[in-house]
């Protein structure tokens, strides 16, 4: 229920904004017990009207003559009528004036002020709706809330999860860009995508978290335009409450240390090249040792050409032709800087397997962040 006792320096606002429209009129608006708490006479502000309380009480409007005046202690003559919101009296709104004068006005006045107060419970509203989910975020994402908690905040919000659950984190590709529109991205998956039933959305700072029971899909959510600036990230699915707490806290890691825009583990390919990169940071130094050794050798940009003709190779099925043609150097230059940088980290003898899989992890390292590029001074 709106409380216009709670909304004073915006009723304060209204009155003279509406006065000025109304060519100066005395406007006064009275709480449910006749306390005037706004008033273009700032000095009748918290003093009783009676006419209100009688307005209240009836549910209708009353006009105050010179005759009746002796009747309402504290009210001067004019048109008092009562302010609704959702069907239900809030308050009273009186205008200073000779009733058969001004009635006509007032009415005016009242379909303005009743609309205002509408505005003011939408905004109320939506204020109360993202505070409920920012709180079920957090709990959630903490991943280790009491159950019935965190029920009962769905319960408030009229969600309920149909695990598992994916979870699904949106956030800028361009940090120094604009904002994101997060409203229209959310009208948007709400008209296509989401079910508000089953799937639940929360603002957060720069990003948006969705945990959704819906068969909802990363390359459907890529072609929105809406997100064609956006990363959008969905771990493993969330078998349980405190699984949706992992999957969050995944989605940071990934969005620290992965750069496509959409990664999108629930892929095959997508969960291996996440556990190469997981491996590489989380060991990083035993990798990092592999590194250094290579540096006794070889220097920043040989070290960078050597690994792209490594990498180039693998990916190539160990084709020195194809290879060579995609780095668009000779094939004697490819086999020496395959030999180079393998010969260099000291995997020359290693299997094929093992060293396809260090130099992955090697790869990874030398082109993560420009922390780690610093911190091993590979451009030397």
């Amino acid at each position: 229920m709106l409380k216009i006792a709670e909304l004073q320096s915006f009723c304060q606002d209204l009155v003279e904004a509406v006065s000025k429209l109304l060519g100066g009129r005395t406007i006064n608006i009275m709480d449910l017990d006749g306390i005037i708490i706004a008033s273009t006479e700032k000095n009748r502000i918290g003093t009783l009207h009676t006419g209100a309380r009688h307005v209240v009480s009836s549910g209708h409007d009353l006009a105050i003559t010179e005759k009746l005046l002796p009747n309402y202690p504290g009210a001067k003559v004019g048109y008092n009528m009562p302010l609704t919101f959702r069907g239900k009296i809030i308050g009273v709104i009186g205008m200073y004036g000779i009733p058969e004068q001004v009635r006509d006005m007032a009415q005016l006045l009242k379909i303005y002020a009743d609309k205002y107060f509408e505005l003011e419970g939408t905004m109320e509203a939506r204020l109360v709706d993202l505070s409920l989910r920012s709180k079920l975020f957090g709990m959630l994402a903490a991943g280790n809330a009491e159950p019935r908690t965190v029920e009962n905040v769905m319960e408030m919000l009229d969600v309920s999860f149909a695990f598992p659950v994916k979870f699904i984190r949106i956030s800028k590709r361009d940090k120094d860009g604009d904002a994101i529109p997060f409203d229209s991205i959310i009208s948007s998956l709400s008209d296509s995508l989401l079910d508000p039933r089953r799937d639940f959305w929360s603002i957060e700072a720069d990003f948006l978290s969705i945990i959704c029971s819906s068969d909802i899909r990363s390359e459907d959510l890529g072609k929105l335009p809406e997100l064609s600036e956006c990363r959008i990230i969905m771990p493993l699915p969330a078998s349980d409450y405190a699984a949706i707490g992992k999957a969050s806290a995944d989605a940071i890691w990934i969005e620290k240390n992965m750069d496509s825009r959409i990664i999108d583990l629930t892929y095959p390919q997508m969960r291996l090249e996440y556990m190469m990169c997981r491996t590489a940071f989380d060991n990083n130094d035993i990798i990092d040792s592999f590194i250094t050794e290579i540096q006794r050798t070889l220097r920043g940009k040989e070290i960078m050409s050597c690994m792209e003709a490594v990498m180039h190779y693998y990916n190539a099925g160990m084709s020195v032709t194809k290879a060579s043609e995609e780095l668009q150097i000779h094939k004697n230059t490819l086999q020496s800087r395959v030999k180079r940088i393998i010969e260099a980290a000291g995997i020359q003898d290693y299997p094929l397997s093992e060293k396809l899989y260090l130099m992955r992890l090697i790869y990874i390292r030398l082109t993560g962040s420009s922390e780690t590029l610093s911190s091993l001074d590979i451009l030397g």
